[in-house]
Protein backbone atom coordinates (compact mmCIF):
# COMPACT_ATOMS: atom_id res chain seq x y z
CA UNK A 1 0.00 0.00 0.00
CA UNK A 2 1.23 2.95 -0.78
CA UNK A 3 1.51 6.01 1.37
CA UNK A 4 1.96 9.61 0.49
CA UNK A 5 2.69 13.14 2.93
CA UNK A 6 0.25 15.40 1.80
CA UNK A 7 0.98 19.43 3.59
CA UNK A 8 -1.03 22.22 3.26
CA UNK A 9 0.64 25.64 3.94
CA UNK A 10 -2.51 27.74 5.99
CA UNK A 11 -2.52 31.84 5.68
CA UNK A 12 -0.55 32.13 8.65
CA UNK A 13 2.99 32.20 8.97
CA UNK A 14 3.70 29.31 10.78
CA UNK A 15 0.68 26.48 10.91
CA UNK A 16 0.30 23.95 8.79
CA UNK A 17 -2.11 21.07 7.67
CA UNK A 18 -1.09 17.22 6.62
CA UNK A 19 -2.50 14.03 5.66
CA UNK A 20 -1.20 11.12 4.77
CA UNK A 21 -2.68 9.35 1.83
CA UNK A 22 -3.05 5.75 1.32
CA UNK A 23 -3.66 4.76 -2.24
CA UNK A 24 -5.21 8.11 -2.76
CA UNK A 25 -7.60 8.34 0.01
CA UNK A 26 -6.82 10.68 2.93
CA UNK A 27 -5.92 8.80 6.57
CA UNK A 28 -4.82 10.46 9.51
CA UNK A 29 -4.83 14.35 9.19
CA UNK A 30 -3.38 16.88 11.65
CA UNK A 31 -2.67 20.38 12.09
CA UNK A 32 0.15 22.40 13.96
CA UNK A 33 3.47 24.41 13.99
CA UNK A 34 6.60 23.63 12.30
CA UNK A 35 7.96 21.59 15.69
CA UNK A 36 4.41 19.43 15.56
CA UNK A 37 4.88 18.48 12.18
CA UNK A 38 8.43 17.62 13.30
CA UNK A 39 7.72 15.61 15.97
CA UNK A 40 4.69 14.13 13.79
CA UNK A 41 7.56 12.83 10.79
CA UNK A 42 9.24 11.40 13.48
CA UNK A 43 12.37 12.89 12.34
CA UNK A 44 12.26 10.66 8.67
CA UNK A 45 13.79 11.96 5.62
CA UNK A 46 10.52 12.01 3.52
CA UNK A 47 9.58 12.99 0.01
CA UNK A 48 6.06 15.88 0.55
CA UNK A 49 3.53 16.96 -1.95
CA UNK A 50 3.01 20.78 -0.81
CA UNK A 51 -0.09 22.69 -1.04
CA UNK A 52 0.77 26.62 -1.23
CA UNK A 53 -2.40 28.92 -0.56
CA UNK A 54 -3.67 30.57 -3.66
CA UNK A 55 -3.47 33.91 -2.03
CA UNK A 56 0.48 33.75 -2.48
CA UNK A 57 0.35 31.95 -6.02
CA UNK A 58 -1.19 33.71 -9.44
CA UNK A 59 -2.27 31.38 -12.46
CA UNK A 60 -2.67 33.60 -16.00
CA UNK A 61 -3.50 32.57 -19.47
CA UNK A 62 -0.91 34.00 -22.01
CA UNK A 63 -0.42 33.98 -25.70
CA UNK A 64 2.67 32.84 -27.83
CA UNK A 65 3.09 31.94 -31.68
CA UNK A 66 4.55 28.66 -32.74
CA UNK A 67 7.77 30.56 -33.33
CA UNK A 68 8.18 31.37 -29.35
CA UNK A 69 7.12 28.08 -28.28
CA UNK A 70 10.54 26.72 -27.88
CA UNK A 71 11.61 29.46 -25.81
CA UNK A 72 8.34 30.34 -23.28
CA UNK A 73 10.18 29.80 -19.99
CA UNK A 74 12.26 32.75 -20.91
CA UNK A 75 9.65 34.87 -23.35
CA UNK A 76 6.76 34.33 -21.34
CA UNK A 77 7.39 36.74 -17.79
CA UNK A 78 8.22 39.46 -19.66
CA UNK A 79 4.89 39.60 -21.13
CA UNK A 80 3.70 40.30 -17.38
CA UNK A 81 6.41 43.12 -17.06
CA UNK A 82 4.06 45.55 -16.97
CA UNK A 83 1.21 44.06 -15.02
CA UNK A 84 2.97 42.67 -12.32
CA UNK A 85 4.00 44.84 -9.05
CA UNK A 86 7.76 44.95 -8.57
CA UNK A 87 10.73 43.25 -10.73
CA UNK A 88 9.75 40.20 -12.28
CA UNK A 89 13.82 38.79 -11.47
CA UNK A 90 12.15 38.43 -7.94
CA UNK A 91 9.70 35.73 -9.16
CA UNK A 92 9.16 32.27 -9.87
CA UNK A 93 7.40 30.98 -13.24
CA UNK A 94 6.52 27.55 -13.65
CA UNK A 95 4.76 26.79 -17.10
CA UNK A 96 1.65 24.87 -17.62
CA UNK A 97 1.08 23.14 -20.85
CA UNK A 98 1.46 24.71 -24.19
CA UNK A 99 -1.80 24.13 -26.94
CA UNK A 100 -3.06 26.14 -29.59
CA UNK A 101 -1.30 29.34 -28.99
CA UNK A 102 -2.26 29.87 -25.28
CA UNK A 103 -0.60 28.74 -22.26
CA UNK A 104 -1.47 29.07 -18.62
CA UNK A 105 1.68 30.42 -16.53
CA UNK A 106 1.99 30.08 -12.30
CA UNK A 107 3.91 32.66 -10.65
CA UNK A 108 4.79 32.87 -6.90
CA UNK A 109 7.81 35.15 -4.88
CA UNK A 110 10.88 33.77 -5.27
CA UNK A 111 12.30 34.54 -1.57
CA UNK A 112 9.13 33.45 -0.14
CA UNK A 113 8.82 30.18 -1.76
CA UNK A 114 12.85 29.45 -1.40
CA UNK A 115 11.87 30.03 2.51
CA UNK A 116 8.65 27.41 2.26
CA UNK A 117 11.44 24.67 0.79
CA UNK A 118 14.14 25.62 3.03
CA UNK A 119 11.74 25.31 6.20
CA UNK A 120 10.87 21.88 5.36
CA UNK A 121 14.26 21.02 4.62
CA UNK A 122 15.18 22.05 8.28
CA UNK A 123 13.53 18.96 9.47
CA UNK A 124 14.46 16.46 6.87
CA UNK A 125 11.34 16.97 4.46
CA UNK A 126 12.09 17.54 0.58
CA UNK A 127 9.07 18.84 -1.73
CA UNK A 128 9.01 16.87 -4.67
CA UNK A 129 5.46 18.42 -5.59
CA UNK A 130 4.07 21.65 -5.27
CA UNK A 131 0.74 23.25 -6.38
CA UNK A 132 -1.54 26.21 -5.64
CA UNK A 133 -4.64 24.88 -3.91
CA UNK A 134 -7.31 26.12 -5.85
CA UNK A 135 -5.93 24.26 -8.60
CA UNK A 136 -6.18 21.29 -7.40
CA UNK A 137 -9.95 21.44 -6.87
CA UNK A 138 -11.17 18.15 -8.56
CA UNK A 139 -13.78 18.85 -11.64
CA UNK A 140 -15.60 15.70 -11.00
CA UNK A 141 -17.69 14.48 -7.62
CA UNK A 142 -16.02 11.75 -5.39
CA UNK A 143 -18.09 8.61 -5.11
CA UNK A 144 -17.90 9.15 -1.04
CA UNK A 145 -19.19 12.53 -1.34
CA UNK A 146 -22.57 13.67 0.19
CA UNK A 147 -23.72 15.65 -2.10
CA UNK A 148 -26.29 18.55 -0.22
CA UNK A 149 -29.84 17.25 -1.58
CA UNK A 150 -28.68 13.75 -0.82
CA UNK A 151 -28.43 12.93 -4.44
CA UNK A 152 -25.07 11.76 -6.04
CA UNK A 153 -24.74 13.18 -9.20
CA UNK A 154 -21.44 14.02 -11.60
CA UNK A 155 -20.26 16.92 -13.12
CA UNK A 156 -21.21 15.22 -16.62
CA UNK A 157 -24.80 14.85 -16.00
CA UNK A 158 -25.23 18.37 -14.57
CA UNK A 159 -23.21 19.97 -17.32
CA UNK A 160 -25.02 20.78 -20.78
CA UNK A 161 -22.00 20.40 -23.52
CA UNK A 162 -21.60 24.29 -23.89
CA UNK A 163 -21.53 24.93 -20.17
CA UNK A 164 -17.99 26.02 -18.19
CA UNK A 165 -18.22 24.41 -14.68
CA UNK A 166 -16.30 26.79 -11.93
CA UNK A 167 -15.53 24.64 -8.83
CA UNK A 168 -15.98 27.03 -5.63
CA UNK A 169 -14.62 25.94 -1.77
CA UNK A 170 -14.87 27.49 1.49
CA UNK A 171 -11.96 26.39 3.71
CA UNK A 172 -9.96 28.52 6.43
CA UNK A 173 -11.69 31.53 6.04
CA UNK A 174 -10.98 31.81 2.55
CA UNK A 175 -12.64 30.89 -0.26
CA UNK A 176 -10.66 28.77 -3.19
CA UNK A 177 -12.07 28.86 -7.02
CA UNK A 178 -10.72 26.49 -9.71
CA UNK A 179 -12.34 28.10 -13.28
CA UNK A 180 -9.56 26.23 -15.45
CA UNK A 181 -7.72 23.15 -15.75
CA UNK A 182 -4.68 24.96 -14.73
CA UNK A 183 -6.02 28.13 -13.52
CA UNK A 184 -7.44 29.07 -10.07
CA UNK A 185 -6.90 31.64 -7.19
CA UNK A 186 -8.16 32.48 -3.21
CA UNK A 187 -9.57 35.44 -2.16
CA UNK A 188 -11.03 36.78 1.42
CA UNK A 189 -14.92 35.61 1.38
CA UNK A 190 -15.50 39.72 1.58
CA UNK A 191 -13.70 40.10 -1.84
CA UNK A 192 -15.38 36.93 -3.32
CA UNK A 193 -18.51 38.45 -4.97
CA UNK A 194 -16.32 41.54 -6.67
CA UNK A 195 -13.78 38.69 -7.84
CA UNK A 196 -16.64 36.93 -9.76
CA UNK A 197 -17.72 39.63 -11.22
CA UNK A 198 -14.75 40.78 -12.52
CA UNK A 199 -13.87 36.99 -13.43
CA UNK A 200 -17.06 36.71 -16.04
CA UNK A 201 -16.33 39.89 -17.46
CA UNK A 202 -12.77 38.82 -18.51
CA UNK A 203 -13.85 35.19 -19.49
CA UNK A 204 -16.57 36.85 -21.84
CA UNK A 205 -19.41 34.76 -19.87
CA UNK A 206 -21.93 37.22 -18.71
CA UNK A 207 -24.22 36.28 -21.23
CA UNK A 208 -23.73 32.36 -20.95
CA UNK A 209 -23.14 31.83 -16.85
CA UNK A 210 -20.88 28.91 -15.82
CA UNK A 211 -22.23 26.17 -13.34
CA UNK A 212 -21.19 26.43 -10.34
CA UNK A 213 -20.31 22.89 -8.07
CA UNK A 214 -19.69 24.54 -4.13
CA UNK A 215 -18.03 22.06 -1.82
CA UNK A 216 -17.34 22.34 1.78
CA UNK A 217 -16.73 19.75 5.05
CA UNK A 218 -19.79 20.91 6.76
CA UNK A 219 -23.78 21.79 5.35
CA UNK A 220 -22.87 24.97 7.54
CA UNK A 221 -19.92 26.03 5.68
CA UNK A 222 -21.71 25.37 2.28
CA UNK A 223 -24.71 27.47 3.34
CA UNK A 224 -21.75 30.41 4.09
CA UNK A 225 -20.74 29.51 0.79
CA UNK A 226 -23.53 30.05 -0.59
CA UNK A 227 -24.30 33.25 0.66
CA UNK A 228 -21.35 34.63 -0.56
CA UNK A 229 -22.63 34.32 -4.34
CA UNK A 230 -24.10 37.42 -6.12
CA UNK A 231 -27.71 37.20 -6.88
CA UNK A 232 -27.05 36.27 -10.88
CA UNK A 233 -25.13 33.14 -10.00
CA UNK A 234 -27.05 31.82 -7.42
CA UNK A 235 -29.07 29.65 -9.91
CA UNK A 236 -26.26 28.48 -11.39
CA UNK A 237 -25.16 26.65 -8.48
CA UNK A 238 -25.44 22.82 -10.30
CA UNK A 239 -24.41 20.86 -6.75
CA UNK A 240 -23.64 21.09 -3.21
CA UNK A 241 -21.17 18.90 -1.83
CA UNK A 242 -19.98 18.18 1.40
CA UNK A 243 -16.44 16.16 1.29
CA UNK A 244 -13.55 15.68 3.00
CA UNK A 245 -10.78 18.51 1.98
CA UNK A 246 -8.04 16.05 1.15
CA UNK A 247 -10.17 14.72 -2.06
CA UNK A 248 -8.31 16.57 -4.19
CA UNK A 249 -7.23 16.32 -7.86
CA UNK A 250 -3.82 15.02 -7.44
CA UNK A 251 -3.42 13.30 -10.91
CA UNK A 252 -4.69 16.43 -12.96
CA UNK A 253 -3.17 18.76 -15.05
CA UNK A 254 -2.16 21.11 -12.54
CA UNK A 255 1.04 22.96 -12.64
CA UNK A 256 3.66 22.08 -10.52
CA UNK A 257 5.94 24.96 -8.97
CA UNK A 258 8.65 22.44 -8.83
CA UNK A 259 10.18 24.15 -11.84
CA UNK A 260 13.49 25.33 -12.99
CA UNK A 261 15.44 26.02 -9.90
CA UNK A 262 12.81 23.89 -7.42
CA UNK A 263 12.51 21.31 -9.69
CA UNK A 264 13.14 18.21 -7.73
CA UNK A 265 16.97 17.24 -8.18
CA UNK A 266 19.18 13.89 -6.75
CA UNK A 267 18.42 14.17 -3.51
CA UNK A 268 22.57 14.73 -2.12
CA UNK A 269 21.55 17.15 0.33
CA UNK A 270 19.36 14.08 2.02
CA UNK A 271 22.09 11.59 1.31
CA UNK A 272 25.00 13.79 3.17
CA UNK A 273 22.33 13.75 6.12
CA UNK A 274 22.53 10.03 6.00
CA UNK A 275 25.97 9.64 5.48
CA UNK A 276 27.26 13.08 7.03
CA UNK A 277 28.82 11.05 10.71
CA UNK A 278 30.37 8.00 8.31
CA UNK A 279 31.73 10.24 5.79
CA UNK A 280 33.37 12.71 8.95
CA UNK A 281 34.48 8.99 10.62
CA UNK A 282 36.26 8.29 7.03
CA UNK A 283 38.00 11.32 6.90
CA UNK A 284 39.10 11.05 10.10
CA UNK A 285 40.33 7.85 9.60
CA UNK A 286 42.06 9.05 6.89
CA UNK A 287 43.86 12.02 8.54
CA UNK A 288 44.86 9.80 11.16
CA UNK A 289 45.88 7.04 8.76
CA UNK A 290 47.76 9.58 6.87
CA UNK A 291 49.58 11.16 9.49
CA UNK A 292 50.95 7.86 10.89
CA UNK A 293 52.41 7.03 7.37
CA UNK A 294 53.95 10.30 7.27
CA UNK A 295 55.41 10.17 10.78
CA UNK A 296 56.32 6.83 9.68
CA UNK A 297 57.82 7.47 6.60
CA UNK A 298 59.60 10.70 8.31
CA UNK A 299 61.25 8.53 11.02
CA UNK A 300 62.54 6.11 8.67
CA UNK A 301 63.98 8.56 6.15
CA UNK A 302 65.97 9.85 9.39
CA UNK A 303 67.02 6.41 10.23
CA UNK A 304 68.07 5.79 6.46
CA UNK A 305 70.44 9.43 6.79
CA UNK A 306 71.98 8.77 9.89
CA UNK A 307 72.79 5.16 8.66
CA UNK A 308 74.34 6.63 5.37
CA UNK A 309 76.24 9.27 7.50
CA UNK A 310 77.81 6.43 9.50
CA UNK A 311 78.77 4.40 6.39
CA UNK A 312 80.26 7.09 5.12
CA UNK A 313 82.06 7.89 8.40
CA UNK A 314 83.68 4.34 8.15
CA UNK A 315 84.19 4.71 4.93
CA UNK A 316 86.21 7.64 4.84
CA UNK A 317 88.71 6.06 7.82
CA UNK A 318 89.53 3.64 5.42
CA UNK A 319 89.87 5.54 2.02
CA UNK A 320 90.27 9.01 3.34
CA UNK A 321 90.66 10.40 -0.50
CA UNK A 322 88.67 9.93 -3.38
CA UNK A 323 85.19 9.96 -4.55
CA UNK A 324 82.88 9.06 -1.75
CA UNK A 325 79.57 8.15 -3.70
CA UNK A 326 77.47 4.93 -3.31
CA UNK A 327 80.40 4.32 0.01
CA UNK A 328 77.76 0.90 1.62
CA UNK A 329 79.13 -0.35 -2.35
CA UNK A 330 82.81 -0.07 -1.86
CA UNK A 331 83.06 -1.01 1.07
CA UNK A 332 81.32 -4.55 0.36
CA UNK A 333 83.43 -5.02 -2.22
CA UNK A 334 86.85 -3.95 -0.02
CA UNK A 335 85.32 -6.38 2.65
CA UNK A 336 84.97 -9.30 -0.05
CA UNK A 337 88.51 -8.49 -1.30
CA UNK A 338 89.58 -9.64 1.86
CA UNK A 339 87.65 -12.51 2.81
CA UNK A 340 89.44 -15.70 2.11
CA UNK A 341 89.21 -17.73 -0.76
CA UNK A 342 87.72 -21.05 -1.22
CA UNK A 343 89.84 -23.14 -3.03
CA UNK A 344 91.14 -26.94 -2.31
CA UNK A 345 95.05 -27.04 -2.50
CA UNK A 346 97.11 -24.18 -1.75
CA UNK A 347 99.59 -22.26 -4.48
CA UNK A 348 102.72 -23.78 -2.97
CA UNK A 349 101.35 -27.29 -3.34
CA UNK A 350 100.83 -26.54 -6.72
CA UNK A 351 104.24 -24.84 -7.59
CA UNK A 352 105.83 -27.78 -6.01
CA UNK A 353 104.40 -30.02 -8.11
CA UNK A 354 104.61 -27.93 -11.67
CA UNK A 355 107.80 -26.28 -11.01
CA UNK A 356 109.80 -29.36 -10.76
CA UNK A 357 108.32 -30.34 -14.26
CA UNK A 358 109.11 -27.31 -16.11
CA UNK A 359 112.97 -27.19 -14.97
CA UNK A 360 113.14 -30.80 -16.39
CA UNK A 361 112.63 -29.48 -19.51
CA UNK A 362 115.44 -27.42 -20.80
CA UNK A 363 114.01 -25.74 -23.97
CA UNK A 364 111.19 -24.46 -21.91
CA UNK A 365 111.76 -20.91 -20.69
CA UNK A 366 109.06 -19.71 -18.19
CA UNK A 367 107.93 -16.14 -18.67
CA UNK A 368 105.53 -15.29 -16.25
CA UNK A 369 103.05 -16.72 -13.42
CA UNK A 370 99.61 -15.46 -12.46
CA UNK A 371 97.37 -17.51 -10.12
CA UNK A 372 93.84 -16.76 -9.03
CA UNK A 373 92.76 -17.68 -5.76
CA UNK A 374 89.12 -17.69 -6.88
CA UNK A 375 89.66 -20.71 -9.10
CA UNK A 376 92.71 -21.99 -7.64
CA UNK A 377 94.29 -22.10 -11.45
CA UNK A 378 97.51 -21.05 -12.26
CA UNK A 379 98.55 -19.61 -15.49
CA UNK A 380 101.76 -19.96 -16.98
CA UNK A 381 103.61 -18.13 -19.79
CA UNK A 382 106.20 -19.96 -21.89
CA UNK A 383 108.64 -20.16 -24.57
CA UNK A 384 110.26 -22.61 -26.24
CA UNK A 385 112.23 -23.45 -29.42
CA UNK A 386 109.47 -25.32 -30.85
CA UNK A 387 105.92 -25.80 -30.18
CA UNK A 388 106.32 -29.60 -29.58
CA UNK A 389 108.57 -28.59 -26.06
CA UNK A 390 105.79 -26.78 -25.05
CA UNK A 391 103.15 -29.50 -25.82
CA UNK A 392 105.46 -31.92 -24.35
CA UNK A 393 105.65 -29.89 -20.83
CA UNK A 394 101.87 -30.15 -21.20
CA UNK A 395 101.36 -33.51 -21.89
CA UNK A 396 104.43 -34.17 -18.60
CA UNK A 397 101.83 -32.18 -16.19
CA UNK A 398 98.70 -33.74 -16.90
CA UNK A 399 100.66 -37.19 -16.18
CA UNK A 400 101.54 -35.70 -12.92
CA UNK A 401 97.57 -36.11 -12.20
CA UNK A 402 97.42 -31.96 -12.99
CA UNK A 403 94.78 -30.28 -15.02
CA UNK A 404 96.36 -28.81 -17.09
CA UNK A 405 95.30 -26.89 -20.67
CA UNK A 406 97.46 -24.99 -23.70
CA UNK A 407 95.30 -21.98 -23.90
CA UNK A 408 97.03 -20.29 -26.73
CA UNK A 409 100.26 -20.63 -29.08
CA UNK A 410 101.95 -18.59 -31.26
CA UNK A 411 105.26 -18.67 -33.15
CA UNK A 412 107.60 -15.10 -33.93
CA UNK A 413 110.85 -16.84 -35.87
CA UNK A 414 112.25 -19.77 -34.05
CA UNK A 415 110.49 -19.11 -30.53
CA UNK A 416 107.28 -20.54 -30.21
CA UNK A 417 104.88 -18.67 -26.92
CA UNK A 418 102.40 -20.75 -25.23
CA UNK A 419 100.22 -20.30 -22.40
CA UNK A 420 99.21 -23.07 -20.25
CA UNK A 421 96.27 -23.18 -17.55
CA UNK A 422 97.15 -25.53 -14.80
CA UNK A 423 94.38 -26.53 -12.24
CA UNK A 424 94.23 -28.02 -8.65
CA UNK A 425 94.86 -31.90 -9.16
CA UNK A 426 92.84 -34.41 -9.75
CA UNK A 427 90.90 -36.31 -6.89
Amino acid sequence: MSQQLVLSINNTADNFRWCWLHDGQPQASASGNLEALRAAVGGIALQVWVLLPGIKVVTRELEYTEKEKKHLRNLLPFQLEDSVVGDIDDLHFAIGDAAQGKVTISYADKNWLTEVFQQFSSIGLEISRCWSAPTLLPFAVPSSALVANDKEVTIAELDAPAKVTWIVALQEGVVNLRYGEQQGFTLPKGHFAIALGMLLSAQGLTDNLPNLVLRATSKGELKTLFSLLPANLTAQVSAQIVVDEWLLDFNGRAIDLCQAEFSQRLPIERWLKLWRNIGILALVTLAVYVSVLMLHSFKLDRENQLIHQQTEAVYRRIEPHGPSDDPEKKLRIKLANMQPKAETGSVVSLLAGILPLIASSPDVTVKSISYSADSGEININVQAHSFNSIDTLRQTIAGQNFNAELLSANASGEINTGRLKISKPLN
